[in-house]
């Protein structure tokens, strides 16, 4: 049985928050859509929240990426930090938004830090 990629996992997790925000923010974006790009986004407010959480989609997606290379290439180190990283990021993301995506984070975290330590013997 093989074991599933975490990197893949997380790239599901960043192609599932760009769905969810294009669905969620769909009204910000037509009217964003309505009026000149440039400039459209303010440093706060639902244009701000709608651009932000759309980042984070393609962002996700490549930390995915490059996390199924290390997987691929064996290299435990970019794992084990990548596992830290998303755990950590998660907790503090849970804590603070408990209806929200960021337990996924923890989930993909921790599996990432126990394969990377059993595989060192630590």
């Amino acid at each position: 049985m093989t074991r599933a990629s975490a990197g893949r996992l997380l790239q599901v997790v960043g192609i599932a928050h760009g769905a969810i925000g294009a669905v969620i923010y769909r009204e910000v974006f037509a009217d964003i859509g309505r009026g000149p790009v440039v400039g459209s986004v303010p440093d706060r407010g639902d244009r701000a929240a709608a651009f932000w959480f759309m980042a984070a989609a393609p962002t996700l997606w490549l930390g995915g990426r490059l996390l199924r290379s290390a997987e691929e290439h064996g290299d435990l180190p970019a794992q084990r930090a990548a596992g830290v990283v998303l755990a950590a990021v998660g907790a503090v993301g849970t804590a603070a938004m408990p209806k929200s995506g960021f337990p996924s984070l923890v989930g993909i975290g921790g599996v990432l830090l126990r394969r990377s330590l059993r595989s060192t013997g630590a």
